[in-house]
């Protein structure tokens, strides 16, 4: 495909190459007086792995142009760059932005080039919030020196590098036994305990559950359609546990647009409370009693949303509808 006057170029390096796919911008002219010839000057905007990503940047760098002089890009002119890519949820993004501004800032506006792995270990260690917040802070970095290094900003990711300590106390998960499940179901038309006992033999995580909307439960083909989550398997649909059907049925019938009229603190106060659990042992319940069972490895990853570990999982392995069904019907308490 021939591209635009001035668009820049696509060429094809020879070579077994991991990145052969070489993309140039004219940046502008070179005059040759003692010759009258002029020539387009062109750099290099990066190197890419196939022609549809060379493609891409390509045009993105054409939609909105920026610095390519990489001995200045800075920390904060490549995550603005980036930020609009991130395969992460809004809310996740959101702790991104906040973290950003709040502790990266003060090398936002450093050359990249000049802030490696001892500077950015000093910035995570001089965060005094622990473990989680200094984890939020490594993503963040770690998005931004991925992208520098794959476009050779950069001869590495510094990030790499960089470590933080585990966190020292660890929340103890108590699970629901048998018998307090035996008890939920004799109050079962309370709202509080038919959303736990979805997530008992759902295995959703609460937010997917207690947010979803009536019209994504399909009480023909008897799913959950789970549109958005932290990554991108969270998006999937999970088939209805035969068990709790009726209750699915249940607050289908009750007002408003939501499954369960139940706010994040509403229901986790009556958790506590009431059933003196953390709220999310549900979902270590049914991962443990997924596993007691001997569920695949596999099911039990599609159904609960996390990633696979092997790109032959994540890419080639296909379960239907009807396989996630019957292993989900295996749960029972």
């Amino acid at each position: 495909m021939r591209l635009p006057p001035n668009y820049g170029s696509i060429t094809k390096l020879k070579g077994n190459r991991r990145r052969p796919y070489m993309v140039r911008i004219t940046t502008g002219k070179v005059i040759d007086f003692d010759k009258k010839t002029a020539y387009n000057k062109q750099t290099v905007l990066g190197y890419y792995a196939t022609r549809k990503e060379a493609m891409q940047a390509l045009a993105e760098y054409n939609a909105a142009p920026y610095n390519l002089d990489r001995t200045r890009v800075t920390v904060g002119e490549i995550w603005e760059q980036i930020k609009g890519k991130v395969d992460v949820s809004p809310d996740r993004m959101k702790k991104y932005e906040s973290n950003f501004r709040r502790y990266i800032d003060p090398i936002a506006d450093k050359r990249i080039a000049d802030v490696k792995a001892g500077t950015l270990q000093d910035l995570i260690d001089s965060i005094p919030f622990g473990y989680s917040v200094q984890a939020i802070t490594r993503a963040v970095l770690n998005h931004i020196y991925t992208f520098a290094a794959q476009n050779d900003i950069i001869p590495q990711n510094y990030v790499d590098f960089v470590r933080i300590e585990p966190a020292e106390v660890k929340i103890e998960r108590s699970l629901y036994t048998p018998q307090e499940v035996s008890l939920l179901w004799t109050e079962a038309d309370r709202p509080q305990i038919a959303l736990t006992l979805l997530l008992l033999y759902e295995g959703a995580r609460i937010k997917e559950l207690r947010d979803m909307p009536k019209n994504a439960v399909d009480l023909t083909e008897n799913t959950l359609d789970i549109r958005e989550g932290k990554n991108a398997q969270s998006a999937r649909k999970i088939p209805i546990h035969d068990r709790v059907r009726p209750l699915v049925v249940d607050a289908m019938k009750t007002k408003g647009d939501r499954l369960f009229d139940l706010s994040k603190n509403q229901y986790d106060y009556f958790v506590r409370e009431n059933l003196s659990h953390k709220p999310y042992d549900t979902r270590h319940t049914f991962a443990s009693k997924a596993n007691e069972i001997g569920l695949p490895k596999l099911s039990i990853q599609r159904i609960m949303g996390h990633k696979p570990e092997s790109v032959l999982e994540q890419a080639y392995i296909h379960l239907s509808m009807d396989e996630l069904r019957e292993a989900i019907n295996r749960i029972e308490y």
